[in-house]
């Protein structure tokens, strides 16, 4: 398979769905692989090579291995932006990547939310992905607090409060 062809068919299918111009399917991906010059044979072995990437990737993440299983998403997301099962684990990923910190940690939370709103656009009634957009929104770190933590300042106004009963006692 001629990399060139690959490089060019990824690039022109992301174009199109950014474009939002139209929607981006598998039927559409074929008329821009014929326009490329790619033989049927070569997207073909770009769907498997996508597929194999996803299974590794599992099998990966099953194996407590997340950083390899990441890797291996990304490889897939190459082959075909347009699958959704890929876009859905990758954002889990580095969902649960950015919540053990680290120096990436924001650019992994805002790409793990952008890719997960990216599956709910393509597929509405995806099983999964609305409960990790609301996770992915409720942990950003962006927009914790680095105040008082609030069970902090209920457990001292509660201390408060019967010290205070504990002295009207004394004076009644």
């Amino acid at each position: 398979m001629n990399d060139d062809h690959l490089h060019r068919f990824a690039q022109k299918v992301v174009e199109l769905q950014e474009q939002q111009r139209q929607q981006v399917d598998e039927q559409l991906m074929g008329e821009v692989a014929r326009e490329l010059g790619m033989s049927e044979d070569e997207l073909a072995r770009i769907r498997d090579q996508s597929r194999t990437c996803k299974e590794r990737a599992r099998t990966l993440r099953a194996a407590g291995n997340l950083d390899q299983a990441i890797e291996e998403l990304e490889t897939g997301w190459v082959f075909n932006p347009l699958d959704v099962e890929i876009a859905y684990q990758l954002a889990d990923g580095l969902f649960t990547r950015a919540q053990r910190g680290g120096a990436a940690r924001q650019e992994e939370w805002q790409r793990a939310f952008d890719l997960c709103r990216r599956v709910l656009e393509i597929a509405p009634a995806h099983a999964d992905a609305p409960a990790l957009l609301n996770a992915i929104k409720n942990g950003d770190p962006s927009k914790r607090s680095t105040g008082v933590p609030v069970l902090l300042i209920a457990v001292a106004i509660a201390v408060v409060g019967v010290a205070l009963l504990g002295v009207l006692a004394w004076l009644v």
